[in-house]
């Protein structure tokens, strides 16, 4: 997963324990770690797809577009693109990983992921 994937995520995942509430992108940005300037970049493109819609004024703010268990990771993560090399077996290995991975995405839900996290913000550490 490259850097713009893991941002694209972390951003939908805290907007998937605010919703339905709308949350301010500085907010959002602090939240998350994620550069403001690249947040505002990812947003603009999620919202071209549907996933988060925003709100302008003084109670807006960014949203999902639909109930967190309502959003795949197959409709979030971009597909890994096709090698522009290689012969017939190349592309059938790559074909077969392409359909794994978007298989595997599919049954993944950001309610889902969100439920992992805070059952490990909730998880004791017993490491000394």
């Amino acid at each position: 997963m490259n850097k713009q994937t893991a941002y694209r995520l972390e951003a939908l995942l805290e907007l998937a324990h605010a919703h339905p509430a709308p949350m301010r992108v500085a907010e959002l940005a602090r939240r998350r770690r994620i550069p403001r300037p690249f947040l505002a970049r990812l947003l603009t493109e999620l919202a071209h797809e549907r996933v988060v819609v925003t709100v302008r004024g003084p109670a807006g703010g960014v949203s999902l577009a639909r109930p967190p268990a309502q959003v795949s990771l197959s409709d979030i993560v971009p597909p890994e693109p096709a090698p522009a090399f290689g012969g017939p077996a190349v592309r059938r290995v790559a074909a077969v990983l392409r359909q794994a991975r978007e298989g595997a995405l599919a049954g993944l839900t950001l309610a889902a992921l969100a439920d992992d996290e805070r059952h490990a913000a909730g998880a004791a550490d017993f490491e000394i």
